[in-house]
């Protein structure tokens, strides 16, 4: 197998609300156990690569706490392991992810490979990265993005880039605005030789200082090959508050759940050695992720609750994404409502929000 980086991107410009106010969208909880980025950091975990650098954007704070030395993914540390590479002195449109390889230029120099895969957390896939290298290899080409078809460009990654491809070859990029039902989305996902990607950085200097990889590539069509690999895998899109809701909530659809955790593609997270979950005599479950440590004395239905949550008697919780730490208190109702970390519902006992704007209780308020 050939040697190969992985790089995660989180230079993307995606926010997600309230929940992005403290931290990057990376860290954000998913599914009641994971941060947004252990997909694909057990991706490439899952793919043989070992050498794995976070691009930070911001906010560096909760990705340190909860990625720590790396060893929950089974990165061998001996061999490479997760660095954070941080662009400290970088601000505005400066701060991108071609300044921030530049500015950690080490990170390249110091390790030997064949191939640098970049890839953002934002994209919920299951990719097999060693498979997608060797197309590229196949190819010939120098660079190649990987893009996937999809049905409903009209609802599904809309500002997103679309990728223009003719005979397996990138002519351009554009914006997904809606406009389209059958279109060829990015996952933002770039496969480079690697002495190829330090000429891209040099070409994105000579450029523009504003220049990020997407814009350098989309500069370069007309006078490089870009190859364009086509990904057939499932792939949803997190870039806003609303499309979070939405992607947890499909999750809890047996089939797409299982388009993604797979038994021979595991998922990794850090573990907390917390007890299982306990229900009491008034609880009840349906169609719910509930994660260890939580205690429930109400009704759960429809959503997802996260570590260590209380919810208490005659509680009723629908459709809704409950955060660890958060204490729902006797008698509440939720409906359509995300509740961040170490937040207490206590005195309004009544919360309702829709499917297309979930109701949003911030980190650590008492309500």
């Amino acid at each position: 197998m050939a040697k190969i980086i992985g790089l995660v991107n989180l230079h993307s410009d995606v926010s997600l609300g309230g929940l992005t106010e403290r931290r990057p969208a990376a860290s954000v909880s998913f599914l009641g156990r994971y941060g947004i980025i252990d997909i694909v950091l057990s991706n490439l975990s899952n793919s043989g690569i070992d050498t794995v650098g976070v691009l930070i954007k911001e906010k560096p704070r909760s990705l340190f706490k909860h990625l720590g030395n790396g060893n929950a993914w089974n990165f061998n540390s001996k061999k490479g392991g997760v660095s954070f590479l941080y662009n400290e002195g970088a601000s505005g449109p400066y701060n991108h992810d071609v300044n921030n390889l530049i500015e950690n230029i080490a990170f390249l120099d110091k390790n030997t490979a064949d191939y640098v895969v970049i890839a953002p957390a934002h994209i919920i896939t299951t990719m097999n990265f060693a498979d997608l290298v060797d197309e590229h290899e196949k190819s010939g080409a120098e660079v190649s993005v990987v893009y996937k078809k999809i049905k409903d460009g009209k609802e599904a990654f809309i500002g997103e880039d679309i990728v223009k491809v003719e005979d397996g070859v990138v002519t351009g990029f554009d914006v997904n605005k809606g406009n389209r039902k059958n279109t060829t989305v990015s996952l933002n996902t770039y496969i480079f030789n690697k002495d190829a990607l330090y000429k891209v950085l040099k070409k994105a200097q000579k450029a523009s200082v504003f220049f990020d990889l997407r814009d350098t590539l989309n500069y370069m069509v007309d006078e490089a090959k870009i190859n364009a690999v086509e990904f057939k895998g499932f792939a949803a899109n997190i870039n806003s508050f609303e499309t979070y809701y939405d992607t947890c909530m499909k999750f809890l659809d047996r089939d797409v759940n299982t388009a993604v955790f797979k038994s021979n593609w595991p998922i990794f997270t850090n573990t907390n050695d917390t007890p299982p979950a306990k229900y009491l005599k008034n609880s009840s479950v349906k169609n719910s992720f509930v994660a260890n440590g939580v205690i429930c004395d109400g009704e759960i239905q429809d959503s997802i609750i996260g570590r260590e949550v209380t919810i208490g008697k005659g509680a009723v919780i629908k459709n809704s994404i409950i955060f660890s730490g958060a204490k729902i208190g006797n008698g509440a109702v939720l409906d359509h409502v995300i509740v961040d970390k170490e937040a207490k519902i206590k005195r309004v006992t009544e919360l309702v929000g829709t499917a297309e704007k979930p109701l949003y209780v911030k980190e650590g308020d008492t309500v």
